[in-house]
This record gives C-alpha cells, sequence and structure tokens, in this order.
C-alpha cells in the first residue's frame, strides 16, 4: 500500500491557561511566610501599586486586640471545664502535630518533634503545651538549653514559673540529658534516671564536679578514702553511660518558623474565622497613576507617550490581576476554614477525639469547586485556634470504621493508643498486641497490629519492650 501525505483541517478542544490564571494557582498555594514576600517583590517592582496597610495600622492593632481576648476567653473557658469535668481522657494534640499532619513514615529527624511526640502522651492544658513549644525552639542541635528564662519570659509575655515548669517536663523527656542547662546538669539528668547507681559517682557530679573536669583523680580519692582504681572506674562509668551530647543522635535542625494564616475563636457560642493581615502588605491602585493613564486617553495623545502608555497600562493590568487575585485568595481560604468549622465544631470544643473524618472532596463538594482548588488552599496554610496551631490539611482524616459501623478519624485512634500508653501499668507497659485487644474491648474498634505499631512508631512512643527501661 502506497503513502501519501494529504493536508487537512481538524477540530479540536484543547484548555490553556492564560498566564494570570496560572498566577492566581501560585497564589493560592502559598504559604503566609511566602505570600508576604512575593506582595512586598511585587510592591518594588510595580509602581501602580500602593500599600495601604500603614494607614490602617492602628484598626489591624485594635482588631488583633479584639482576636487576642476572644482567644484568650475561649481559652479560659475550655481549661475551666477540663478541669471541672475532671475527663479523663487528653484533649489536646502535642504542638509537633498542631503544626503539621502525622507523617506516614516512623522516622523522627527532629529532637524538637520527639520531644513534643512524648508530651503528646501527657495530660497538659494547651497553655502549658504552648510554653513547652516555646522553651523547646531555644534547645541547641546538642540538646541543651542555653537562654536565660527571664529572658524568653520577657520576649512572649510569659511568667517565668510556667517556662521552668515546661523547662522540667522537657527534662523528664528521652532522650535522659536533654533540656539541661549546662553539661554537669546535662549527666546529673541522665544519671538520676539510671537503674544502678553509684555513691561515688553521684558525688563526682555534685561536689566534686571541679575535680571531675580537671581529672584529678588523687583529690577525690584522699578525700572519700578510696583508691585510685576505686576513682578511675567511676569515671570509667560515667564515660560509658552518660552522654555530654544527649541529642547528637538527631543532627543539626532547622526549625520551622510558622505563622498562621487564619485565626478561629469562639464569640457568642459561635466558631468564627478571621484573616491574619498582621504585617501583610494590604494592596491597592495607585490614585496617582490611574489618574495619569487617563489624562493620556483623554488627550489623545498616546503617539508620543508611546512608551509611558504602555508601560503604565501593563503594570496597572498587573495590578488589578494581584488584587483581585489576593481577594480570591483570601475569600477561598476563608470559605474552606468555615467549612472546616461546620464539620469539626466538635473537636474546637473537646478535642481530638471527636475528630470527624473529612475529605478534600466532602468540601470541595460543599464549596462546589475542584479537589484540587481545596488541596491548594490547604497544603502550607495553618489556623491558630484555642486549642492551638494546626495546618489547615491536618483536619483531612481517612476513617477507621467501629463495629457498630460509625466512622472514626484515624487522628482520633491515634490519641486512643497515646492515652493507652499514658495510662499503663509502668512495670508492664502495653504490647501493641494488647493495644489492639483493649481498642476493641474499650473502643469497640476492630484494627490490625501493624497499624497500631504505625499510629505508635508516628507518635514518637517507643515499643512496650524499650519503654520498660525507662522505670
Amino acid at each position: 500500500m502506497a503513502l501519501e501525505i494529504k493536508q487537512g483541517l481538524k477540530t479540536s478542544q484543547r484548555i490553556s491557561l492564560s498566564a494570570e490564571l496560572k498566577n492566581s494557582i501560585t497564589i493560592l498555594t502559598l504559604g503566609r511566610i511566602e505570600l508576604e514576600k512575593f506582595v512586598n517583590e511585587e510592591l518594588e517592582k510595580n509602581p501602580c501599586l500602593v500599600d495601604i496597610s500603614n494607614s490602617s495600622k492602628r484598626e489591624q492593632k485594635n482588631h488583633y486586640e479584639e482576636l487576642k481576648y476572644a482567644l484568650q476567653k475561649s481559652f479560659n473557658q475550655s481549661d475551666f471545664l477540663e478541669k471541672f469535668n475532671d475527663i479523663n481522657r487528653s484533649e489536646e494534640i502535642s504542638s509537633a502535630n498542631q503544626r503539621k499532619e502525622f507523617p506516614d513514615n516512623s522516622s523522627v529527624n527532629s529532637i524538637h518533634d520527639f520531644i513534643e511526640n512524648q508530651i503528646s502522651t501527657q495530660r497538659l492544658s494547651p497553655y502549658e503545651k504552648e510554653c513547652i513549644h516555646i522553651v523547646l525552639q531555644y534547645i541547641d542541635d546538642n540538646g541543651f538549653f542555653n537562654t536565660k528564662l527571664n529572658v524568653i519570659a520577657e520576649n512572649h509575655s510569659i511568667h517565668e514559673d510556667d517556662l521552668i515548669f515546661a523547662l522540667e517536663i522537657i527534662q523528664k523527656c528521652e532522650p535522659a540529658g536533654v533540656g539541661a542547662r549546662d553539661l554537669q546538669e546535662c549527666l546529673l539528668l541522665q544519671y538520676n534516671k539510671l537503674e544502678k547507681k553509684s555513691k561515688i559517682v553521684e558525688k563526682i557530679l555534685t561536689e566534686y564536679w571541679e575535680e571531675f573536669q580537671k581529672q584529678n583523680f588523687q583529690k577525690i580519692a584522699k578525700n572519700e578514702k578510696l583508691t585510685l582504681e576505686e576513682v578511675k572506674e567511676s569515671f570509667r562509668f560515667i564515660k560509658a553511660n552518660l552522654d555530654p551530647r544527649p541529642a547528637r543522635q538527631f543532627g543539626t535542625q532547622t526549625n520551622q518558623i510558622i505563622i498562621p494564616d487564619v485565626f478561629v475563636y469562639k464569640r457568642d457560642n459561635e466558631w468564627i474565622c478571621s484573616l491574619n493581615e498582621n504585617d501583610l502588605p494590604r494592596l491597592k491602585l495607585s490614585k496617582k497613576y490611574t489618574k495619569l493613564i487617563k489624562e493620556i486617553k483623554e488627550s489623545m495623545d498616546r503617539k508620543n507617550n508611546k512608551e509611558t502608555y504602555k508601560y503604565i497600562s501593563e503594570n496597572i493590568k498587573s495590578a488589578k490581576w494581584l488584587v483581585r487575585s489576593l481577594e480570591e485568595r483570601d475569600k477561598t481560604i476563608l470559605k474552606v476554614v468555615d467549612t472546616i468549622l461546620k464539620y469539626q465544631k466538635s473537636f474546637f470544643e473537646y478535642g481530638v477525639d471527636f475528630l470527624t473524618p473529612m475529605t478534600l472532596k466532602t468540601v470541595a463538594q460543599e464549596l462546589t469547586l475542584h479537589e484540587s482548588t481545596i488541596s491548594r488552599a490547604t497544603s502550607g496554610k495553618y489556623l491558630y485556634s484555642p486549642r492551638g496551631i494546626f495546618e489547615l490539611k491536618y483536619f483531612f482524616n481517612a476513617s477507621v470504621e467501629n463495629n457498630a459501623g460509625k466512622e472514626l478519624a484515624n487522628e482520633s485512634i491515634k490519641q486512643h493508643v497515646a492515652d493507652f500508653i499514658r495510662n499503663e501499668d509502668k512495670s508492664k507497659p502495653l504490647s501493641d498486641q494488647e493495644i489492639v485487644e483493649k481498642m476493641f474491648m474499650e473502643k469497640n474498634i476492630k484494627i490490625a497490629r501493624r497499624t497500631i505499631s504505625k499510629y505508635r512508631e508516628s507518635l514518637g512512643i517507643l515499643s512496650s519492650a524499650k519503654r520498660i527501661q525507662r522505670f
């Protein structure tokens, strides 16, 4: 069969995104820090944009104070109810999990995340956990706390006693020695957790610290009426059992700065949300340039002002697009958070046990938007509430069905795991299989052992065999 070439027309449909639409999608994807940087860059290069935030500083400050009061009021109410009712469940989530979703793998790369995961199993108020999170930011890569508490208290407007309490909680966590203010305290914290103790080792670390640093074996031996070998053996014991860098296995960690995009607070018995506009430039079109382009049009002198007209008109077009895109971004995020509040009201009222299964599709259908739009609007965005700081994606949960056919969010299952372990007999820690059985007997939830293992590891909780070594 012979081949031949023919010319012809063919009609087909293609979806093509304009540059403006692509940029709008990019803006929706940006987190709070990236957005601030992007807006400032646009302000610098586009003379047709004006930042009006300076003229409304007082208004923003008043709005911020109102939000602060509402958040504090909401916290005080929930904290009072928790103490009054003496609820035997943890209603809060660790600060690490407030800022991001649980990871799919079991690795914990940050000493800060590792400690916060342990904090999640303890019954503490949101305020106490926030204090712990603040103190954690001042712990270095070796596990040492090397900042004065009174300085932190002043910087964060927190009572110093609350920070002392937070530091004491951190010092009780693993790895032993973390949160120490100096090497002596670090080694003592580790020594106090050892099962096998030695009176001479304790004396060396407390009464003979200077001699220990100088390795003055003779003076210690003479004062304590010991042989030189006995003192050297104590030194070897310290070297073998105590680590001068308790967080060394976690490596270097850069802390992520979180700025919430949205405030969530309770007012008149209703949960409402508001954008965080603090320090974010508020843009509008420059009246000066819009007036100038109008004058050029009216004078019909475009020919002589061709380049000027082109430059201004392009920048005005770009400025209009940017202002409109930012408005759409704000509207979309607020709609999404409103929907989250609608479905997750019980979570904000009572805690993680009441987290409702919710998917991107659920919100997309509610708002008649595409799932990809919801995904972009929630990725890297955070809300601040009386219950803590959460990435918006945290609220999208797969479901686990109990024996009664009721769907439960997997995050609430993780909280049950944490609760069981927190309340276990410390001399006989629960195995994963025993947790499976308790989950079935007490919560009417049938779940695989490997799933329990995955949840436990994602919480940064050791296996039962390793947990028993702490006591």
